[in-house]
Parts: C-alpha cells; structure tokens; sequence
C-alpha cells in the first residue's frame, strides 16, 4: 500500500525524518510485499505475483474467477502443490517488511479466529471447531499498528489445528502437549524483539492472559496491555501479602472518571454509564504447575500494573462494565492509564481484519484438495486482506496532506475523469478517500459518519478499472 522511500520498508522517510505515506498501484504493492518471497526458483515468485495481482483485482472472487483463462487458473493450482510455497513462504516478505519499524511506538495485536472449511469435503487433515462438529483451522494473527493508528501490517501469523483433549488428561500431561493456549507466546517469538528506538506493546484479550504468554513477552523485550481473565487467581499485592485477583482490585488507588455513552443491545436500552478509573500494582508468582518453556526461562515471577475499568452505579439488571489491564507501562497518572486503556480500545482493529480477510477476501470459500496448499492460499489471502484494511486507516494518517503528493497522478487523472467538478490539485488524503468512497456507494451524508473499508475498496476497484484503461491507451 505505501510507497517505499528506504527501499525494503513500507513506509518512506522525509528529509526531515518523519513517515511519509505515498499510495502505491497494485503491481508495485505486490512487488513491495511479495519481491523478496523464496519459492525455490524465479519463475515461481513470478507466478505468485501474478496471482497476487489478479486477487487483487477481485478479492472476494474464487481463484478460478480471479484467473479466467484456463492455463492461468491451472497455474495457480499447481503453484500451491510445490513443496517450497508454504504458509510461511508466501507471508514472510510481507512480514519481515513489518517488522522494520521506524522509531517509535507501536501496538502489535493478536487473536485467533476461526476459518471454516466445513463443507470443504475433499480438504484432508482439518481440525475441529467450535462444538467440534466444525471444520477448519485457527488463524493467529499479530496486527502492527502505529501511535496515529495507522495499520502497518501483520508481522506474523501462525495456524493451528484443534484437536479432542484425551479424556481424563491430568494438566501435566496438558502442558505437556502442543495447545492452542501456547500460540500467544509463541506468535511473539516468531515476530521477535523490535528493532532499535522501536517500543513494541503486545495487546491481548482475555485469550492472552496466561503467565507462558507473559514469559516470551519479556524475554523479546516487549511490553503488554493484557485483559485479564481469571480475577480469582493468586496474585501478591502491593503491600506483599498473597491474595485473590479480586481483593487486589478492591485496594487500587482512584485516579478518575470519564463518562461513556453505551450503545444499545438487545434487551438493553442505550445509556451514559460513569467509569471510574483505578491503578495498583500486582506480582504474578509462577504457576506451581508450570510448563518446560517456563521452567527453562527462569522467570519465577512478573511484576505488572493494573488498571481497573469500572461502571459505578450500573442500572439494576444490567451487568456493569468491567476491565482489568494488566501493563507494564507507567500509569501512576490518569493521563498514562487513559493512553492504555485507548491501547487496549484499539483491538477492534484485529477483528476488522479478520473480518476483512472473511468477507472481503472470501477466505472460507477457498477449497484446496490438501491443508499443505490450503495454507500456502492463506497465507497470500492475509496479506491482501492487509491492503483492504490500511484503506480504512490511511486517510486519517496525514489528512491535510496534499493527495497530489501521495496518490499516484493517474488515480487522480482517473478521479477528476469520473468526476470532472473536482479540484484535484488542492485535493487533501482525506477528501480523496471520501471521494473513493462516494464512487463505492458512500452517500457522505453529514450523519453518515466516516466510510468504512467496503466502500472504499468498491470505489478503488472501480477507479483501478479506469486507470488500467489508461495505461493501455498509453501503450
């Protein structure tokens, strides 16, 4: 999606040393994140970026639709069957590229989400889902973002197949085995420590709240934003004595309040709900029932922040809203606990990505006769799933910047082309991306709020369509 000023990194630098976010067309793009791809030989590489490129053109589409000649279409099935074009193989250009961040601050957020492959019949060696009658396999993935929110990237993602946990299993021989609860820590691993002047912020949801995630954190060098789970656990209070998660919570120290307006749900009217804001600090002993990983770092136990997010007189019949954040960043202010609380506020962007990659990407319609080529098809579908997504973020990086110093001339060629009344020239990123969207279906009423990532991807494609009409009357 971005132009790239050091070559190897999406994001350019000015002469003064700031980002600089310039729009990159599609084959550009697919150079950037799939170029540097080892597939084994050149003309595979050749051939992923051509299947890369045509899924750009329609990413909701069946590989067949994406590549309607025949020997194109049995090109890309062959691509998936070499041994060399695995999940990794085809993601980790992408990824290294991510991972080279500029100086600064960054929220890396990771969940699991489940691709259903149920009625995929011929697909052999799927793990279960759900109630266990699913079928599929769980993508994990970590989500870079920067401190304007704007999506960097993914700097890994790792898939994992459920299985049924031998009856009457003892946690020993639970912690013994390969477990779903260990892709947190190990996704972490995989992205590894940040590079220098870089602060990295692991954020998770209850799912990562275990001591083992805790332990790869800090061996990376890392700080987190984590929910915590389990508020009965024993944790040792500030003061040092052992108690329940939940007593520890009752001796934080007040730091403010905020009011939140509260959208309704079924059964729940819409409401302002006060939220009082409290801080205390925990040790988190090491379980006495541990895993070799654990054991073998050393770590024996994790002092950590906590923030506790409440609702303070909550209606009758309603349930209150309640967050408890463990951190290791510095929150003895209520302007340092509001800073990681919009932290931890900014997951939602993780989930719009997997909802990107499902709805705009189609990825569980994909049917592949192995889970081997399955994968290797996932893993090109999350990193266009990215370029979908960074639509939605990138207008509001540098709005005010001018969009003739960001957005190829052609696209703006193209734009005043369809609509002919605009002002290109003194056009910002912002207004250029509300008039991408207007061409997608967006009405830009004034309740009508910003345009979200459909829209903006149905205004692109068709804008994508005039621009290549006007390369080939350039040709």
């Amino acid at each position: 999606m971005f132009a790239s000023g050091d070559v190897g990194h999406p994001m350019g630098l000015d002469r003064h040393g700031g980002a600089v976010m310039r729009l990159l067309d599609n084959m550009d793009w697919v150079h950037e994140n799939f170029g540097g791809c080892q597939l084994g030989n050149k003309l595979r590489n050749k051939r992923l970026a051509f299947v890369a490129t045509n899924m750009l053109e329609a990413p909701e589409s069946s590989l067949c639709q994406q590549n309607p000649e025949w020997s194109d279409t049995k090109a890309a099935y062959e691509l998936w069957k070499r041994d060399q074009v695995t999940f990794d193989a085809v993601a980790e250009c992408h990824w290294n590229l991510t991972r080279q961040t500029q100086p600064g601050r960054y929220l890396l957020i990771s969940d699991t989400t489940d691709l259903d492959h149920f009625t995929h019949d011929a697909t052999n060696d799927l793990g279960m889902l759900g109630d266990g009658k699913g079928r599929g396999m769980q993508l994990h993935s970590c989500l870079v973002v920067d401190s304007t929110k704007l999506v960097m990237g993914t700097g890994g993602a790792l898939l994992f197949y459920r299985k049924s946990a031998p009856k009457k299993e003892t946690r020993k021989q639970r912690l013994s085995r390969s477990r779903e609860s260990e892709l947190w820590g190990n996704l972490v691993d995989k992205v590894g420590p940040p590079p220098a002047g870089s602060q990295w912020v692991h954020v998770f949801d209850r799912g990562g709240d275990n001591y083992e995630a805790l332990c790869h954190i800090l061996q990376n060098r890392c700080d987190w934003v984590i929910r915590a789970a389990k508020l009965d656990r024993k944790v040792i209070s500030a003061v040092g004595v052992e108690v329940k998660l939940s007593e520890a919570i009752e001796e934080a120290k007040e730091l403010g309040s905020y009011e939140l307006n509260l959208r309704s749900r079924q059964g729940v009217p819409a409401r302002t709900a006060k939220i009082k804001v409290s801080v205390t600090r925990v040790t988190l002993p090491r379980p006495g029932m541990a895993s070799r990983y654990v054991k073998d770092s050393g770590i024996k136990s994790i002092e950590t922040n906590l923030i506790i997010v409440q609702e303070v007189d909550a209606p009758k019949g309603v349930k209150r809203v309640q967050w408890v954040l463990f951190t290791s960043l510095p929150v003895s202010t209520f302007d340092q606990a509001w800073q990681v609380i919009e932290d931890y506020e900014t997951r939602w962007l993780i989930e719009e990505y997997h909802k990107v990659i499902k709805t705009g990407c189609s990825i569980e319609r994909h049917s592949l006769r192995t889970r081997e080529r399955l994968e290797a098809l996932t893993g090109l579908i999350t990193v266009v799933g990215v370029r979908l997504l960074q639509l939605k973020t990138i207008s509001k990086h540098e709005p005010e910047a001018k969009a003739k110093n960001r957005v190829p001339s052609m696209w703006l060629n193209a734009l005043k082309g369809l609509k002919p009344k605009l002002t290109v020239t003194t056009m910002t990123v912002y207004e250029f991306f509300r008039e991408l969207a207007k061409i997608g279906g967006f009405l830009g009423r004034t309740h009508d709020g910003e345009p979200g990532w459909q829209t903006i991807w149905r205004g692109y494609k068709k804008l994508h369509l005039i621009v290549e009409g006007m390369k080939l009357a350039l040709k």
